[in-house]
């Protein structure tokens, strides 16, 4: 991607970012109060898998790699989990639809910030490697993205959870895994967003390839 675009790209998600916080800090009841305090803290944790994408095609040594896919892993479910605040919507008809509004910028930026971030890395991986690696790395991160807003909403673990609590995080996702059928809400919770992202991210490497393909055939950049 030229860096005009990606300059673009990056202004665009910055100014949906600020207008998320913009709408709250102008809500009467004040910034720090419902819902954009939370709301403001997981922008801040969405844009941190854009951030290791970027640290992780950059990286030289492997070790530096490493660290930063792991990290956007890790990472990773808090852009998607924007869309699932949805939930904590609330407030009179006049606060509803700026909530609605407030609600719905972030759950727009936080599922492109994945999505981008996804699709970094995947160039990254194809460019390196073959093609069927970058596709499989799609497939286990839409999985584990997944996954992750799950343990989040449902099970109230965070990120670095997986750092600290390991082994408890691992039990009651084991817990869960083991008997999807026995919790349906976290179980399609899980699947609507794994499709909700999969599709995004097909739609997104979908209007990427057929910009490489019109800037081809009328031999622009």
């Amino acid at each position: 991607m030229p860096v005009r675009r990606r300059a673009v790209l990056v202004v665009a998600l910055g100014a949906s970012s600020a207008l998320t916080v913009a709408l709250g800090a102008t809500d009467p009841a004040g910034i720090t109060d419902y819902p954009t305090r939370f709301l403001a803290w997981n922008l801040v944790l969405a844009w941190m898998p854009l951030a290791a994408a970027l640290g992780f095609t950059r990286s030289r040594q492997w070790w530096s790699r490493l660290g930063c896919g792991v990290a956007w892993l890790l990472f990773l479910p808090n852009a998607p989990y924007l869309v699932t605040d949805l939930v904590h919507l609330r407030g009179n008809e006049n606060e509803l639809w700026r909530h609605i509004l407030e609600f719905g910028f972030a759950a727009w930026t936080g599922m492109l910030l994945g999505v981008v971030s996804l699709r970094i890395v995947h160039v990254d991986i194809e460019r390196r490697h073959n093609a069927c690696t970058g596709w499989l790395l799609v497939a286990l991160a839409t999985g584990l993205c997944a996954i992750g807003v799950v343990i989040g909403r449902f099970q109230r673990w965070n990120s670095w959870d997986l750092v600290i609590r390991p082994r408890a995080v691992a039990v009651s996702t084991f817990d869960w895994v083991r008997a999807p059928v026995s919790n349906v809400r976290d179980t399609g919770v899980a699947m609507a967003v794994a499709a909700f992202f999969g599709i995004a991210y097909l739609t997104i490497w979908a209007l990427d390839g057929l910009g490489a393909s019109t800037r081809s055939a009328t031999g622009r950049d």
